[in-house]
Parts: structure tokens; C-alpha cells; sequence
């Protein structure tokens, strides 16, 4: 896999930057490069094996640019693993610093894993993950190993790692294959539930007629396992009802019998009481992580859900985070499904997502994982703290971020202005959330910025409602275009900005010496789920619909006798939208009408999204109005015969978009509930 001669065409460029990394003075022409180049996220597995682990002195280079030569390296020198990014002939040191272990007694080589995602990069060695980095700089080239002294590389290889999904339902039959490897106790798929109604239901009708039981087999857990052993930052939930008292889970960075993460769920009704667990499997042993109170009801349904990223593991139950616990151990592996019941427990709906979390407590320094922009910021004391009175950002994270919520806690100076960097793109292209209650010319106000190339634009602002001084929680959201900022939970000011939805994240101050930033948190926002409140569903007294349930037409009710309006059957609240496709543009002439915000039919304020095209032309037109009030219109002229219109509240805004392009907006009346019409 290894060879010597592939470095020939990367000896002028590397060679400086191997120099200033190793000791004595060169080992350039000694680097070993893979054959295969690494492309994307990947995992280079492998293992050293030791031949005096005092004197190991040992480096890995990876993402090896072909033209520059800058690459990152991990150094194993002195006891001790450390990340650096090589550019310029000059070695920068990223993330925290972890502790080499050697191999035990019965063996001569320790397994290890270095993890490459977008911006993330982490080892783990043996069994735990000892050091972390972060870093978008370099991505793809090839990959080398110089073995100096103590050690060699062995068994090497690239794992290319992509997108974490799964989803499994089992609707299948019994004897189907799946990708489910039971491990220990007893397990079945089931075409049908084993409950007090199994004896009247028909697969063909049942809502819940396939489904995964897990139970004890003697004394030996039910544990049934599947993915990839390097899947990583991941969620993973499951539908579970279980059987007794005894416990159930999910099972996540599975390595074998003995070595797994587990979260255990206890019955209300067990003899130790209720409880939820995060555990540590770990050569045999359980060792619990974190615990707090309240145990399951037998026979009922629940969502469990579990994630982890970074080490931060968290777990919710019915989508209520209760539990939050740290561990480096394993930091990869498989996932599964946990059952320590006699009677049958019944697993469905298993979902496993690719998982993104950011938290930084400050409690030490991670060279690499915040950059200053502008100003001076001092770490130290769980607090990043600004150092004088100018004009301050320092940013994180990816640049690929969308739908998030970033929170911070503040301490204010006596003076100047506080804020958050979003959508953050690069040096002249951000969002600033900022807010002051004196010493700036916006004192008293909090605005939403928007820096496109270099030039600022006040969006939107609004009378600030937070003490001048103490501390406080400032949260911006950043979801589809729609930003907002609330300290303490109050919202302050909000905007919709259709071509900011993705970005890196930052602090801001300005004018204001000594500011503090702790407990800094980004966390993502998952999709709405899709729902519909449909009178039908509560009123039981008549079921004329009843004929047409299955059809599309099912959730539209006529408007008119000439049946040319249909309206919704329920209420909408929130946050909605009505979609559709128009067909045979440029080839037909005709107009439709979408409706927002109505109370029925007849109501004069509902909002009236006019559509119309013609035959021979592209161009589609839109006009929005609210009773007899003119609002918004525009024209838009698409390429293809069709185009996919979505009709949309949000927050206070209504949008319209074409083909996912945001083409007209207008702010929104503060209506009770919507309804919508066709």
C-alpha cells in the first residue's frame, strides 16, 4: 500500500515543511506515501507497533496539496499527539494535545484512527479519542507516514466515509434478510403486534403491523447491531415499547460484546426504580456516565433519542432532551437497539442521521478553533473575554452551516456594543447581530447587519428590552433566511434575508473592553415535521370525507357550488406552506389563485397570491394582495416547461419561491390562525 517512490513529485514542496517538524534535521526522503489519495471525509486506520515506546518519534501527513506542499500533520513525539497546519514552510499548531499510551502487556502494537471530516479532525487511539482539531483550510491529496524512531506504521489504509443514514421501518416479511446482526439475546422480526388486538388485526390494515422484538435470552441482554464500525457524530432514534420493567436503549459506537455506548432506560415499576442512563461498556464493565430520574410505563410507546458529536452525548425522550453526558471513549462504531425485558419489546421507526453540534465552555485553549478577525481576545477563566476597546470578531465552525441556532452567555463592558456573527462567509460577508445601550450611535437598539463585501446594511432594528448591565443569554437563529436575535429569551429584532442561509459563526463587540463570552452553543435545526390539523380527526360525530380519504383531494373541501375553489379542512398555525407545480408553461394561457391567512372563504383580508401565464411566453407572473390591497407583484421567467411554486409564512413574512429561489416577499398581519385555500 505504501511507497517510496510516489514521493519523488512531492520531495521539493514537502521536504521544508517535514524539516521543521521533526528532529534531527531531515527525514523527507524516509516519508512514505499511500497509493491511494484521500478524497473528502475519510479515515486512515492503522496501527504502531512499538519497539521502544520512549523514544517513539513518528508523523502522519495527510491532505497533501500537489502543487504548494501544505498539508496537516500529526506529530506522535514526546509522549504526546499533536496536530499542526504545514503551510509556508511553517508548522501552526491546531487543537488540543492528547497522551500516547503503549501497547499493554500482551500486545506489541496500538490500533489507531484518524478521523478527516470538512472541519473536524480527531484521533483515536486504542479505544479512546485523545486529541482534536479543527480546521477547513486543506481538503483531498495524499497521504504519508515518516516512522523517525520507536515505532512503525503497519496495516494502513484509507476508509473514505460519506453521509450517515439510515432509516428502517421493517416492513418486510419475517423471514426477509436485513442488515440487522443480532449479537446476544433473543430477536424476531414481527409481521404483527403482540398485543390484546393481535388476535382482530390484518397486516393489509393495521397502522403499526411491523415491528423488531428484543428480549433476554438467560440472563444475556438483547442486542441487535447494524451500520458502519466508522460512523462517528451521529443520532440515532427508535419507536420503543417495552415489555416490563426491565431495561431498554440504544446502543451507539458499538465495537464488540464487550466494548459499546449504551443509553438504558428503567421502568417506573422497577424494584431500583425508574431511571435514565448514559453507559459506558467498556471491557466487560458498565460504567455509568450520567443518570437522572424517571423510568418508562409498560406498554407504551416512546421516542428514544440519542446523539453524539465531539464527545457530547445527549438523549431525549418524546423529542424532550433529558439527559447530557461527555466520553471520548471508542469515539466510532455501529449502532443498535438494546432489550433487557423478559416479555417481548417492541422496536420500530429506527432513524440514524448524520449529527452536527458545536459547544465551547472556554475552559481551555484549542489553538485552531476560533479565529480573530479583527481586535484582541483573551482566553481564560471558561470565558473569552475582549481586551481593549476596539472593534473585535473571532469566528468558528463551517461555512456549509445552515438551519442553526447559535447562543452564547454575555457580559457586557461598561460601554460600547455586543453581538453575533452568522452566515459567516468570509471577512466581507456576514450577518452581525448587535445590540448597545450606550456609547455607540445606535445605543438603546438592536440591529441585524449585513456585511456584503465589505458594506454594511441595516436590515432590520428595534428597541432593546435588556438590562444594561449583568449577564444574559443571546441567542441568533438562522433558519431559511429568517434571522432573529433574543437575549434571555425575548426576542429583539428579526429579518428575512432570502441570501443569507448558511454560514460559520462569531462574537462581536465593539467599543466595549472586557466584554465576556461564555457557554458558547450552536446547535442545528431539524426540518418541521409535517402535519395537519383536520376536524375529521377530533369530531367523530360525521365522516362525510370518508369516501375520498385515500384520494388527494382528501384534506380540500369545496368552496364553491361550481367547484373551482377548495379549501382546507383544518386550521393552520405557525409556520406553513402551500406548494405547487404549474405545468405546460409557455403553452397554455390560464391563472390560479392561492390563498393565506383567511378565515373562510369569504373573509376580505385573506391574502390572494395571483398566478398567471401565457401561451408563447416563459414568463410567469405573480401578483400578491390582501383584500383590495395591492401588496407585491413581479414577474419571473423560467427555462423549463414547469416551474414549482411554494407559497410561504414565515414568521412574519410572507415569501414566495420558484423553483427554490425566494422571488417576492412582504411582511404579514398577525393573524390567529391561517387557513388556506386553492
Amino acid at each position: 500500500m505504501k511507497s517510496s517512490i510516489l514521493w519523488a513529485s512531492f520531495a521539493c514542496v514537502v521536504c521544508a515543511a517535514v524539516t521543521c517538524l521533526t528532529s534531527p534535521a531531515t527525514h523527507a526522503s524516509e516519508l512514505q506515501l499511500l497509493d491511494e489519495a484521500a478524497e473528502g471525509e475519510f479515515n486512515l486506520i492503522g496501527e504502531m507497533r512499538f519497539s521502544c515506546s520512549d523514544e517513539l518519534d513518528a508523523r502522519v501527513l495527510f491532505n497533501i496539496q500537489p502543487e504548494s506542499g501544505d498539508h496537516y500533520a500529526l506529530a506522535l513525539t514526546g509522549g504526546t499527539a499533536k496536530f499542526y497546519y504545514v503551510g509556508d514552510e511553517v508548522a501552526i499548531h491546531l487543537g488540543t494535545v492528547g497522551r500516547i499510551t503503549a501497547p499493554d502487556e500482551n500486545s506489541e502494537s496500538v490500533p489507531f484512527t484518524l478521523q478527516r471530516r470538512d472541519w473536524r479532525i480527531a484521533l483515536v487511539w486504542g479505544d479512546e479519542v485523545i486529541a482534536r482539531a479543527y480546521d477547513s483550510r486543506l481538503h483531498d491529496g495524499q497521504v504519508g507516514t515518516l516512522a523517525i524512531s520507536g515505532g512503525t506504521f503497519e496495516d494502513l489504509m484509507i476508509q473514505p466515509t460519506g453521509e450517515i443514514f439510515l432509516a428502517d421501518d421493517f416492513v418486510r416479511e419475517e423471514e426477509a434478510e436485513d442488515d440487522w446482526e443480532p449479537v446476544s439475546g433473543r430477536w424476531q422480526q414481527r409481521s404483527l403486534r403482540d398485543d390484546e388486538q393481535a388476535e382482530r388485526q390484518e397486516a393489509d390494515k393495521s397502522a403499526n403491523a411491523f415491528s423488531y422484538t428484543g428480549q433476554l435470552q438467560g440472563d444475556a441482554p438483547a442486542i441487535s447491531v447494524t451500520g458502519y464500525w466508522f460512523w462517528d457524530a451521529y443520532s440515532l432514534e427508535a419507536a420503543i415499547q417495552p415489555g416490563d420493567s426491565g431495561s431498554v436503549g440504544l446502543v451507539f459506537h458499538y465495537q464488540d460484546p464487550d466494548n459499546y455506548m449504551l443509553v438504558r432506560w428503567w421502568g417506573r415499576d422497577h424494584l431500583d426504580g425508574g431511571s435514565l442512563q448514559l453507559i459506558a461498556m467498556h471491557e466487560g464493565t458498565f460504567h455509568v456516565i450520567a443518570t437522572t430520574s424517571g423510568g418508562f410505563r409498560v406498554g407504551q410507546w416512546y421516542a428514544l433519542r440519542c446523539a453524539v458529536a465531539d464527545g457530547l452525548v445527549q438523549v431525549w425522550v418524546d423529542d424532550e432532551l433529558r439527559l447530557v453526558g461527555h466520553t471520548d471513549l471508542f469515539g466510532q462504531g455501529q449502532v443498535g437497539l438494546y432489550s433487557e425485558t423478559r416479555e417481548l419489546t417492541f422496536f420500530d421507526d429506527v432513524v440514524c442521521l448524520g449529527w452536527e453540534l458545536f459547544t465551547d465552555d472556554f475552559a481551555q485553549e484549542v489553538p485552531g478553533k476560533w479565529h480573530s478577525l479583527t481586535g484582541q481576545w483573551q482566553p481564560g477563566d471558561q470565558a473569552l473575554q475582549t481586551v481593549n476597546a476596539d472593534r473585535a470578531i473571532i469566528t468558528t465552525g463551517r461555512r456549509a452551516w445552515n438551519s442553526y441556532s447559535f447562543s452564547v452567555s454575555v457580559q457586557p463592558g461598561k460601554s460600547g456594543a455586543c453581538g453575533l456573527v452568522i452566515g459567516y462567509q468570509g471577512p466581507d460577508n456576514f450577518c452581525l447581530l448587535r445590540w448597545a445601550s450606550n456609547g455607540t450611535e445606535y445605543a438603546g437598539r438592536a440591529q441585524i447587519v449585513q456585511v456584503d463585501d465589505g458594506t454594511e446594511k441595516v436590515l432590520a432594528e428595534a428597541t432593546l428590552s435588556v438590562p444594561a448591565r449583568g449577564r444574559y443569554r443571546a441567542e441568533a437563529t438562522l433558519r431559511d433566511g429568517v434571522i432573529s436575535l433574543s437575549l434571555d429569551g425575548h426576542k429583539q429584532v428579526e429579518a428575512l434575508a432570502p441570501d443569507i442561509t448558511y454560514g460559520a459563526i462569531g462574537l462581536y463587540a465593539d467599543g466595549s473592553a472586557g466584554t465576556l463570552f461564555q457557554q458558547a452553543l450552536l446547535r442545528m435545526i431539524s426540518p418541521p415535521r409535517s402535519s395537519r390539523i383536520v376536524a375529521e380527526f377530533t369530531d367523530v360525530s360525521a365522516h362525510p370525507e370518508m369516501a375520498e380519504w385515500a384520494s388527494t383531494r382528501a384534506p380540500w373541501l369545496p368552496a364553491d357550488d361550481e367547484g373551482k375553489a377548495w379549501w382546507t379542512k383544518g386550521d393552520y398555525f405557525g409556520e406553513h406552506a402551500l406548494q405547487l407545480t404549474v405545468p405546460d408553461i409557455g403553452s397554455k394561457t390560464g391563472q390560479v389563485q392561492l390563498f393565506l391567512g383567511g378565515e373562510g372563504p369569504d373573509d376580505p383580508e385573506v391574502y390572494e397570491l395571483a398566478i398567471a401565464v401565457e401561451t408563447g411566453s416563459k414568463d410567469v407572473q405573480f401578483a400578491l394582495t390582501r383584500g383590495d390591497q395591492p401588496l407585491e407583484e413581479v414577474t419571473v421567467t423560467v427555462e423549463d416547461t414547469e416551474a414549482t411554486v411554494s407559497f410561504e409564512r414565515k414568521d412574519q413574512w410572507l415569501i414566495v419561491l420558484v423553483n427554490g429561489t425566494v422571488v417576492l416577499q412582504a411582511e404579514a398581519a398577525t393573524v390567529p390562525a391561517l387557513e388556506e385555500q386553492q
